[in-house]
């Protein structure tokens, strides 16, 4: 045996007389923890409060309110279990909705979108509709300048131009329409968004059609 191992094995076997209660009162410890029951019944308490001087009725009342403690421990216990469980239903129906509302708030985007965007259209159709009605007005002008003027050329020409000033009231209506929702919101948000102009020019503000 080494010197190290005698002298661990002689602390082992040789207590100083200053540690003595020390060791006895920490066997005393461990040996009332082994012997101890983990749990002891009404009867027990009974008994060991006799020894103290109390009566068996207070014990009694000492275990009911001791039972009812902890019954509503544990019904508090189930009610933070429920509403845990309630804010976790809550969290994922909101996390649903959330989702529901981001996919409607698209749907009706891209619905605005395309409205706006056919809205536009329509002004460019009817812009079109008035370059041709002038070409037509023009080569009506063109062909009747030669005639001599009367009721018939007169009538030709009147006609003529009251066709322009439908189509370019009829564009008017259209642009304005469209001037109208970009300046809205949210339709002029989800315009500016697409890229869309921000107004279309009325036909006092057009000089070539």
């Amino acid at each position: 045996m080494s010197p190290s191992e005698r002298a661990r094995e002689s602390s082992r076997t040789h207590v100083a007389y200053d540690d003595v209660n020390e060791l006895i009162a920490t066997a005393t410890r461990l040996m009332q923890k082994d012997t101890a029951p983990e749990t002891l019944t009404a009867e027990d308490l009974r008994r060991i409060g006799a020894e103290l001087d109390i009566p068996a009725r207070y014990v009694d009342q000492a275990l009911e309110a001791l039972a009812r403690r902890r019954e509503a421990q544990a019904l508090e216990a189930r009610a933070r279990e429920a509403q845990a469980r309630l804010r976790a239903r809550r969290l994922r129906r909101g996390a649903w909705g959330g989702a529901a509302l981001l996919g409607l708030m698209a749907v009706w985007g891209l619905v605005v979108r395309n409205g706006l965007t056919s809205s536009m259209a329509d002004v460019a159709r009817q812009r079109a509709q008035v370059r041709n009605v002038l070409e037509r007005r023009e080569s009506l002008r063109a062909r009747l300048h030669s005639l001599t003027p009367g009721p018939e050329r007169d009538a030709e020409l009147s006609g003529a131009d009251n066709r322009v000033s439908v189509e370019i009231r009829r564009y008017d209506e259209r642009a304005a329409s469209f001037n109208a929702a970009m300046t809205s919101f949210p339709s002029g948000w989800i315009g500016h968004l697409s890229g869309l102009p921000a107004s279309l020019p009325l036909s006092s503000e057009v000089s070539t059609w």
